[in-house]
């Protein structure tokens, strides 16, 4: 059973006319599941409740984004691919706000700046980044129309290389839109390197000192701070972005010894974190401890953001560390991963989060295809479930599910209702919308529901109340719905 409510609201949001229309109101959602395979031991019933108590936290503007490897840039943006623009425009329309742009990941950390193109390279540098590359990272911040964040190599050692990339990364990408410089990419992992292959594609990440501690990193971050700030033009300074979570108790101490000059941390999630771990069932990527449990582990990071005035991004998200594991992050269970994982992210109170992705990784949300073709996967899906269910501005609201259906839900200051809701089997969705203190169904008028099957493309349809009042949806196994009920919580 779920329960979309509304109890006595703050002051301040006795403005908006969510509240003002509903006084105690409440939407009272009931999902039932039925079906599912025979070898499945789990229970086949589902419920959820969603109440609406108080305002949540609101879906901040242009939360959702990309985050794209260095060397990667080239075989998405290098041709200017008009269908990748196209493939990416129903995500901005959904979200309400344009997209964000991270470039950096392990890349970050083997590229400089190198526009004359001098030789010999540092030993470990792979990659120059030049006029042509920042003309590639432009185009395609034109395309998504958001905040662009770039990373700059801490481990070289050398800001005034830093300085210079930035310097020229102002003048070509589209003005203001340069809003964060993330310094380094997983520094509590310069001494491991790792070689390995997806989709044809050779991805390595050099090993940077034979031994590197806090400290070291506490020192050069700090020296990059200090050479960056003059130049960042209003671009938040971002450190952090740790591979594990064993130096953010050191956090709060060097962001006082910097003197105040770090103006973000980011952090990066995945389902799996260890390479080296075997491929898990689906079954797992589809459970609560893949998404839920692991957006729970930020919690500390997330504490010290709010103590020390930082907002939190996550730089790096996706399924399965080091390019995902094909035959999981590329099959449909991806997407109901992706979308449950953002949902919680949002109501966890992260301030942005852009979803991990190089040429050749079987997590990649979409492949770049040589003749300009572009085709979308399972995890651009779940992307654009949550962007519908949860569009800019609107407010995460608390959601309570048991059994084989799984959501979350966001209510928008007119009272509309968005409802996300996931299942790894065969459903049948009632929605019922009541008032406080009633059990007698008040009739609404038509609700929309997106629909996402495994294969196919994503489906909408009108739903309108039986004759007792309530919505019914059917929902195929492995697949997202959103939900939407045009003023569901007016009186």
């Amino acid at each position: 059973m779920a329960t979309i409510g509304s109890a006595r609201a703050p002051r301040l949001w006795r403005l908006v006319a969510l509240v003002a229309a509903i006084g105690v109101a409440m939407v009272l959602v009931v999902l039932l599941a039925r079906g599912g395979r025979k070898d499945d031991p789990d229970p086949v019933a589902g419920t959820a409740r969603i109440v609406v108590d108080r305002p949540g936290r609101t879906v901040p503007r242009s939360f959702l984004g990309l985050s794209v490897e260095w060397d990667t840039l080239g075989a998405y943006a290098g041709h200017r691919p008009a269908a990748l623009l196209a493939l990416l425009a129903p995500l901005r329309q959904a979200a309400g706000s344009p997209l964000r742009l991270r470039v950096g990941g392990d890349s970050a950390d083997q590229a400089w700046w190198n526009p004359g193109g001098r030789e010999p390279k540092p030993p470990t540098v792979l990659q120059n980044l030049g006029p042509g590359t920042l003309d590639d990272v432009a185009w395609l911040a034109r395309g998504l129309g958001g905040p662009v964040s770039l990373g700059v190599n801490l481990a070289l050692r050398d800001p005034s290389n830093a300085v210079a990339l930035i310097r020229a990364a102002r003048r070509e990408l589209p003005p203001g839109s340069l809003a964060g410089i993330e310094i380094g990419n997983e520094p509590d992992f310069y001494t491991r390197g790792r070689t390995f292959v997806r989709g044809g594609h050779v991805h390595r990440r050099l090993t940077k000192f034979a031994r590197y501690t806090l400290a070291d990193y506490a020192r050069d971050a700090g020296t990059y701070l200090r050479a960056l700030q003059p130049v960042a033009g209003g671009a938040a300074l971002t450190v952090a972005g740790f591979a594990a979570p064993a130096w953010w108790p050191a956090l709060p101490a060097m962001l006082h010894q910097w003197g105040g000059r770090a103006g973000a941390l980011a952090a990066h999630l995945y389902a799996e974190p260890n390479c080296e771990a075997p491929t898990p069932k689906a079954s797992w990527l589809a459970g609560r401890a893949s998404s839920r449990t692991r957006v729970a582990s930020l919690r500390p990071l997330l504490r010290i953001g709010r103590e020390e005035h930082l907002p939190v991004n996550v730089s790096e998200l996706n399924t399965f560390a080091c390019g995902g594991r094909p035959g999981l992050s590329n099959r449909p269970v991806a997407a109901l991963w992706t979308a449950d994982t953002l949902m919680a992210l949002a109501r966890a109170g992260v301030h942005s989060a852009t979803l991990h992705t190089w040429a050749g990784a079987a997590y990649a949300p979409f492949v770049v295809h040589r003749d300009g073709r572009v085709t979308g996967r399972p995890p651009l899906t779940g992307m654009l479930a949550f962007a519908r269910a949860a569009p800019s501005g609107s407010h995460v609201v608390r959601t309570i599910t048991t059994g084989a259906v799984r959501g979350g839900s966001t209510v928008d200051r007119d009272g509309t209702a968005r409802l996300l809701l996931i299942t790894r089997r065969q459903a049948t969705a009632t929605i019922r919308v009541t008032h406080a203190g009633s059990t007698t169904a008040r009739r609404t008028g038509c609700a929309t529901a997106w629909q996402a099957p495994p294969s196919g493309r994503p489906r909408t349809s009108r739903v309108c109340p039986g004759a007792n009042g309530t919505l019914s949806l059917s929902m195929p196994a492995t697949s997202l719905a959103v939900v939407t009920i045009p003023h569901a919580t007016a009186v």
